[in-house]
This record gives structure tokens, sequence and C-alpha cells, in this order.
């Protein structure tokens, strides 16, 4: 697995975010039908990919970030994975009217029969500060218990960031002690974060889940890593954007090459909310609310993250 390294520095002068590592669940094909554990159901074990099954793990290769997967059977071992489930990546959003909210495919865990645990690549913090966002969809029927028990009818769901260096742990989703029905959060897709200061801390996001049914379903989505990075001083630094904050409908994005400019707009939350694809320096920004965003802008190969507010 390997190690990412957030390149994070504070410079004197203007701070803007930028946008590490993400993962869309775009990269590895989707491949329809059910997941077959062929290990032991009756002990702890990695997941691995088998041919013309969907795809549980990931090696990082480009652009995303990659991911393994784990079973951990009941106290009292039931069948796990091994009767076929439809875990791993998938282009089945969780319905028509509920779309993976950035691209086309997204990570499904349902009818574990024990407990899947899915691990991020780990990550070192190097500067001053970061945030992870996820977006998690709960199906609406079904779930069973208050998750206290590792047993069937016991159902649970956590997304929590593991420090590595000091083995504590925060939070982003726990539902232990709760009937997962009780929490509100069923039949639309939710945004969840969690920030991190420690300098030279390293990371690993973490995705747990118990349940014993099919229609015990849970759906993951536009994970992305964004750190807060001077860049005022950077005699790289490509793209300016002015006026900023903006209030007229439109920013001028300029840099000191010629040629298309492709911007990506996300919210402060990490969704996808724009795309444009500009020849000049003005980007239409007049059908965005007020508020905190985030763009992306490639020119020539060259890619640069940048805050944006809009009043």
């Amino acid at each position: 697995m390997k190690i990412i390294t957030f390149l994070v520095m504070l410079l004197i002068s203007v701070i803007s975010f930028a946008q590490n590592e993400s993962t869309s669940f775009e990269e590895p094909e989707a491949i329809g039908g059910n997941y077959i554990d062929t290990g032991d159901a009756t002990m702890s074990h990695d997941l691995i990919d088998n041919v013309g099954e969907p795809f549980v793990n990931f090696t990082a290769t480009g652009e995303e970030l990659g991911f393994s997967a784990f079973y951990v059977p009941y106290d009292n071992p039931g069948i796990g994975l091994t009767d076929g489930d439809s875990v791993g990546v998938t282009s089945i959003a969780p319905g028509s009217d509920h779309p993976f909210p950035d691209g086309l495919q997204g990570y499904k865990i349902s009818d574990v029969d024990g407990n899947f645990i899915l691990k991020f690549d780990e990550f070192e913090l190097t500067g001053i500060g970061a945030e992870i966002f996820i977006n998690y969809f709960i199906a609406d029927t079904g779930f069973e218990g208050d998750g206290t028990e590792n047993a069937s009818g016991s159902d649970r769901v956590r997304i929590y960031l593991k420090n590595l260096t000091d083995n504590t742990e925060q939070d982003i989703l726990n539902s232990t002690g709760k009937n997962i029905n009780d929490l509100g959060l069923q039949g639309t897709w939710q945004d969840g974060n969690v920030s991190l200061s420690d300098i030279g801390s390293f990371y690993q996001l973490v995705i747990e889940v118990r349940c014993n049914a099919s229609t015990e379903a849970f759906f993951f989505d536009n994970i992305q890593f964004v750190g807060i990075l001077g860049l005022g001083n950077n005699p790289q630094e490509t793209f300016s954007i002015y006026p900023n904050p903006a209030s007229n409908g439109y920013v001028n994005i300029t840099s000191f090459f010629s040629g298309v400019k492709t911007v990506s707009v996300y919210g402060i939350l990490g969704k996808k909310v724009m795309t444009a694809t500009i020849s000049s320096s003005i980007l239409n920004i007049s059908e965005l609310k007020s508020g905190v965003y985030i763009l992306k802008i490639i020119q020539n190969e060259i890619s640069s993250t940048k805050k944006l507010v809009i009043k």
C-alpha cells in the first residue's frame, strides 16, 4: 500500500486549498454480479479480487487512492461472503434518483454476514492541517440491533480516521449503541468530514460495516483529502483568480500560458457542482450560490487548486 504525503506549507502570502488525494472509485472496472469469498468464513482474513467478480481492492496506479478489504467473522461465525454478495466497486447507484455524487461508480457493502473492513492508503501530514471528506448512502430498510455485539442482528457502520502514530481515532460516523434506522440518515446521500492537524503523524481512513441482509446496504463515493497550502510566494504558481471574493457572477482566471482551461468547481464538502471549459480568462459563476468553493484548474497538463469565495 503506497504512502501519501501531504506537502502542506504555510507561506506568508495568499492561502488556498489543495486537493492532494481522492477517489470516486472510477479507475477500477465496475464488474456486475456478486463477489464470492474463497477464504475461511470462520477466520479473519484479507479479501482477494477474483476473476470476473467485482473488485474489492485497488492498488493506486494513477489519480485515485488505493484501498484494501478485510473480513472479520462474528464471535459465532456465520457464512460471511462465501455465499456470494453485492460488495465492491459498482456502477449501480442506490437508485435512479440517487446517482453517485461524483462520476459513475462507487463502492457498495451489503449482506456481509460478518464484518467488512475497507482501509485506504496511509498518508503523512507534513504541514499545518487537512480535512477528509466522504459521501455515504445508507439504504432505508432492514437494520437490526444496536451494533454493540459482534453478532448477527447487531448491525453497525463506522467511518473513521485513524492516527497510526499515536493509535487514536476520530469518527466521521459511528452507529454503535444505536439502531441504524434511528439515525435519520437513510435514503439520501450524506456528507461526512473530519479535520486533522497533528504534523508528522501518519493517518488512515477506515470504513467498517456489519450487516446480515441484502437490503442492509451502504454506498460510498467521492472521498477527498484536502489540505491548506500557501502559494503566494511560490515562483511555480501558475494561476490567479480575481475578484476573490466575487459578487458579480464571474471571475477571471489568468495564467502564464495560453490555451483552454478546464475548471471543476467543488463545494466545501467535496461535491462537484460545476465543470466548465474556457478559452478566455472569464469563468461564469452566476449559477453558484454564496459560499466557499474549491476550483480545480487544468491547463496544458498543469493542475492547480484554488479557493473561491462568492458573496
